[in-house]
């Protein structure tokens, strides 16, 4: 596997974003693995998702105006993402949030931020990807309130199966790393406990 997705998923693991294991989901089921970047809590540990996100957003859509970042965890990681950007490539990228609900006092409205003019290329960046409906409704949330159209979305993982498909009408999708890259990793460092049960999961099995 390519060195930075190696050293990326070992960061995670190291910082405790990342854990292999048994672990019951909010929706009964069961995982070998847990992703909370919410252990992400120190300058330095965002800077490194910062970096990533910002790369892979630079690299997939470059023509990106604008950073969207969900509310809650993807707030931080869209005002990382546009640091680093501008630090380490040179591009100001604004960037914009929502509240999960919308004020009637104060600075009103469900958006904050730099807010995007119709046609404005948006990138949106979050922690995770797990079946992309809250993407979708994330979507069409900002076409309703800017008529513009995100033209990509960017996570730090992936948790998809591999035979889980991303909703109709979604944007494009791009993963800093995703469920196969976790599977291989865990194969490179001779893992016998972790892989095989992280592989069956992927595969649906």
């Amino acid at each position: 596997m390519k060195s930075e997705k190696k050293q990326f998923i070992q960061f995670l693991v190291a910082s405790s974003c990342l854990k292999f294991g048994d672990f019951q989901l909010k929706s009964g089921d069961r995982s070998p693995f847990f992703v909370n970047l919410g252990q992400a809590d120190s300058g330095a540990k965002l800077d490194v998702i910062g970096r990533a996100l910002a790369d892979e957003s630079l690299a997939s859509f470059p023509q990106a105006a604008l950073l969207f970042g969900p509310a809650y965890k993807g707030i931080a990681l869209a005002v990382a993402a546009a640091a680093s950007a501008w630090y380490r490539h040179g591009k100001d990228l604004r960037f914009f949030y929502d509240r999960k609900e919308a004020k009637a006092h104060g600075e009103r409205g469900k958006f904050i931020g730099h807010l995007p003019e119709p046609g404005e290329p948006v990138v949106m960046v979050d922690d995770v990807l797990s079946d992309g409906g809250t993407k979708v409704d994330a979507v069409a949330a900002i076409q309703a309130a800017f008529q513009t159209r995100p033209v990509g979305i960017v996570v730090a993982v992936d948790r998809r199966r591999r035979a889980t498909p991303l909703p109709a009408g979604l944007p494009p999708v791009k993963a800093v790393v995703d469920l196969s890259d976790l599977c291989d990793y865990l194969a490179e460092t001779g893992d016998d406990v972790h892989h095989p049960a992280l592989r069956r999961f992927y595969e649906g099995e």
